[in-house]
């Protein structure tokens, strides 16, 4: 677990580095400082500063990483070796831990991942270490890098080489733009970390009226309860994302029964199963069912198929990118895909264009007449962009098809 440095008479977030002359007083700087206003650490009775207290971080950890966690901790152990290979390998975590906690934060994926202030506090305490490792490794780095251009034998150039000089220029050139990186990167802690304190604040507030809600949204009965709280911490321990579909199909399951006012609901075998023995395909029959075109309406509805969209989108998002390899690795996978895309354009471009026809004046625009009218010239124009978007869909599913685009519109 992460180890946080707190003052133990206020209960704030406190750091061994001030905010002036902050390169000299890395680990073992005193006293501790406060990070919502720089203050040192409150007294002790005895009038001394108080000695800092360690609490461990409330995150939660599934028990599907907690083992690639301990192994991580053994990989980069403090005491372990330090050699370019190692390095390169935390260079390579950091950087496919980055990529995902990009996606993590997105529009999307973040109603998962960050569900309570708590959640978010966290992370921003994650944000301000990470600004003040930054600001050291600047520093470090820059120093480091203008010593070595310094070298002669590191360098391989003669003391007298004109060469060797613009080396040590270019060196110095790099080592003060380091630490102005570092500079900054440090305000950036700065501001963070008061960021954090006031983060923990509201969380510690929000506590008890989130739990509150929470229980409410999940008694039986309360529509979408299930939704509202999948994201919480989950004593199983499985990855939200899992927990939220496995979720939905819950709620799903539960939607389909009979019941003298239900229109219909999905009535594939799929609806008799435990959620956690459906299989992806399975999972989208069962969605498939409850939004088709004989489906009930209303607002709730429309925000749930709305939230799948975008769950979807993301997961389309990353086979697109890393994933790309496993999840699209033939030519004909690609052209399937780019066929599907293209019905899914060419139905929302029919949706979009039911929604700039609708009659004018309606009551479910609220808007006046200018705003609406600019809202109806804005979806054509969004209209018009996914009718070209749809007919470049269609040629990369040709072209990757091995077949000529051309011909097959004739």
């Amino acid at each position: 677990m992460i180890q946080l440095p707190i003052c133990p008479v206020c209960n704030e977030p406190v750091v061994d580095q001030p905010a002036t002359d902050w390169t000299s007083a890395y680990r073992g700087g005193a006293p501790w400082w406060h990070l919502a206003d720089n203050s040192p650490i409150c007294a002790a009775t005895d009038g001394s500063y108080s000695q800092v207290a360690f609490i461990e971080d409330g995150l939660p950890v599934d028990s599907e990483t907690s083992s690639w966690l301990d192994a991580m901790s053994r990989l980069f152990a403090l005491d372990g070796p330090c050699d370019l290979a190692r390095l390169g390998r935390a260079i390579t975590a950091a950087e496919h831990l980055s990529r995902w906690l990009h996606m993590a934060t997105g529009p999307f994926s973040a109603l998962l991942a960050l569900r309570t202030p708590s959640d978010v506090a966290s992370l921003i305490g994650h944000l301000h270490r990470n600004s003040r490792l930054l600001a050291r490794v600047h520093v470090q780095t820059g120093s480091y890098f203008l010593d070595q251009a310094r070298q002669a034998h590191v360098t391989g150039l003669d003391d007298d080489s004109e060469v060797r000089s613009e080396v040590i220029d270019a060196a110095d050139d790099i080592h003060t733009w380091l630490r102005n990186a570092a500079d900054w990167s440090a305000q950036s802690a700065q501001a963070s970390g008061a960021a954090w304190s006031s983060a923990r604040k509201i969380a510690a507030l929000t506590t008890a009226t989130s739990t509150g809600r929470t229980d409410e949204a999940g008694s039986p009965g309360v529509y979408g309860g299930e939704l509202v709280a999948v994201a919480g911490v989950h004593a199983s321990g499985r990855p939200r994302i899992v927990a939220f579909l496995r979720s939905l199909a819950r709620w799903l399951r539960l939607w389909a029964l009979p019941a003298k006012t239900a229109r219909r609901g999905p009535t594939s075998p799929a609806v008799t199963q435990e959620p956690r023995e459906l299989s992806p395909a399975q999972l989208a029959e069962l969605i498939g069912s409850a939004f088709d075109d004989e489906a009930a309406f209303s607002p709730e509805l429309t925000h749930i198929a709305a939230r799948i969209t975008g769950t979807l989108a993301t997961y389309l998002s990353n086979c697109f990118g890393p994933a790309r390899p496993v999840a699209i690795p033939t030519p004909q996978d690609l052209a399937d895909l780019a066929t599907s895309l293209t019905y899914l354009t060419h139905t929302l471009i029919s949706g979009l264009r039911h929604l700039a026809d609708s009659p004018r004046g309606s009551e479910s625009d609220g808007l006046d007449e200018t705003d609406a009218a600019m809202t109806r010239s804005s979806l054509r124009d969004a209209i018009d962009a996914l009718r070209v978007a749809a007919s470049h869909l269609a040629a990369v599913s040709y072209t990757a098809a091995g077949t000529d685009h051309q011909e097959n519109q004739q």
